[in-house]
């Protein structure tokens, strides 16, 4: 790992709920990106500088999906990543969100070329990112922990 001081970014994942079948969106990234290309995605992105936390949430789903009805329901996750190889410049600092939406209307980036509403379980299964399938699975437990309040 490369240790020479650098910059670092942050950025946001949005596990997004539909309001009422209980399934997530997942995006599929399309073949031509740099980066994990043809892989199953949560939607997120990096944050602007001057920008909140939350609005970089709100203009990622936007950008990505189209999606502009989203409820925030809480952030949870916090995690140090990298972005493929362990330099200054791929380093960031991910904070994760579970969301919800009334939307099933898609209209996917470029950066994506489908996508599925999936069942948490059924997600665990497509994902091969270990850290979002970390977020699928905190996910499932805060539902749970909800549930019983």
């Amino acid at each position: 790992m490369t240790t020479k001081d650098g910059k670092f970014t942050i950025g946001i994942g949005a596990i997004i709920e539909h309001t009422n079948s209980g399934k997530i969106l997942l995006l599929h990234r399309a073949p031509n990106l740099e980066f994990a290309p043809n892989l199953w995605d949560d939607v997120g992105g990096r944050m602007r500088q001057f920008e909140s936390p939350e609005t970089t949430l709100q203009r990622e789903v936007q950008e990505e999906t189209g999606i502009s009805q989203l409820t925030i329901v809480k952030p949870i996750d916090v995690t140090h990543y990298f972005r493929g190889e362990s330099t200054t410049e791929n380093e960031m600092i991910v904070i994760t969100y579970w969301c919800r939406t009334a939307s099933k209307t898609i209209r996917l980036s470029p950066e994506h070329d489908d996508y599925q509403w999936v069942y948490p379980d059924q997600a665990l299964e497509l994902i091969e990112d270990f850290q979002l399938q970390a977020n699928i699975k905190r996910f499932i437990e805060e539902k749970e922990i909800m549930s019983k309040l």
